[in-house]
């Protein structure tokens, strides 16, 4: 039997589902911090000599959800922007820097770049100038392409390129985009961890959080020596569960999960 007073002293792994279907969204077992909060105004009434409290009262409920993630998940990006990610052949962007070979005269890019989206610049020490579509058997600033293959003018053999270009990257690719008008609804989080008693026993303890709005907010950095750590996080709204109108539920279940009781 657990005691009811425990130490918490590990984060949670949850689930996050779509509030009306349960349809599941995305799973976290990689979270450093799990955290509820909660927060009520109140009203005093004052009355009498010296104006003492008479009666104080709270209102105005507040409950809010908050989880620092050090691994960026798509889904939880398609959650917090409001559109579900996407699963397909994408457009996709690709820059290469090649090195035209030295006795053909061409260099040959990875893949297939959409039409009118390819731009081709000549690197040298002092920047770097376009080579437009042409015939580059008479003009040196010139380039022609065949698929993937682009054949230079021969001044520039042994020169360095760049391509930039547009392409449809596999079936499959993932991608999530950011609108102007979807936000995120409304999502079910449950979650699973464990908490220590004084009598040496290790027990599970769960939560439901009913009814959950995530915060749209975030920001994603591209550093060197720097992870970049998202903060899922929203407010709470109550839910009706047994006639109540609930925010979450912290259920101390009884069953062992290791150590001594």
């Amino acid at each position: 039997m657990a005691d009811n007073a425990c130490g918490i002293v590990d984060v949670v792994d949850f689930e996050v589902q779509d509030f009306v279907t349960r349809d599941l969204l995305f799973s976290v077992d990689y979270a450093t911090s799990v955290s509820f909060s909660t927060s009520a105004e109140s009203l005093d009434i004052r009355g009498g000599i010296g104006m003492p409290v008479r009666i104080t009262t709270h209102h105005t409920r507040e409950a809010n959800f908050t989880s620092e993630l050090p691994l960026i998940d798509i889904n939880v990006l398609g959650v917090m922007l409001g559109k579900k990610v996407a699963t397909s052949s994408i457009t996709a962007p690709k820059s290469e820097r090649l090195l035209v070979d030295a006795t053909s005269g061409k260099a040959s890019i990875s893949e297939t770049p959409l039409t009118n989206t390819l731009k081709v610049y000549l690197l040298a020490d002092n920047g770097r100038s376009e080579l437009k579509v042409g015939d580059p058997t008479t003009k040196e600033d010139e380039y022609s392409i065949n698929g993937k293959e682009i054949t230079l003018n021969t001044a520039l053999k042994g020169k360095y390129i760049k391509a930039i270009y547009d392409y449809t990257a596999d079936t499959g690719t993932q991608m999530v985009r950011l609108t102007a008008k979807d936000f995120p609804g409304y999502c079910r989080i449950t979650g699973t961890g464990y908490r220590l008693d004084e009598s040496g026993g290790k027990h599970p303890v769960s939560f439901i959080a009913h009814r959950f709005k995530p915060d749209p907010n975030f920001e994603i950095t591209f550093a060197g020596g720097t992870a970049t750590n998202i903060t899922f996080s929203g407010k709470l709204s109550p839910n009706l569960v047994d006639n109540e109108e609930v925010y979450f539920d912290l259920i101390y279940l009884s069953a062992d999960d290791g150590g001594e009781s």
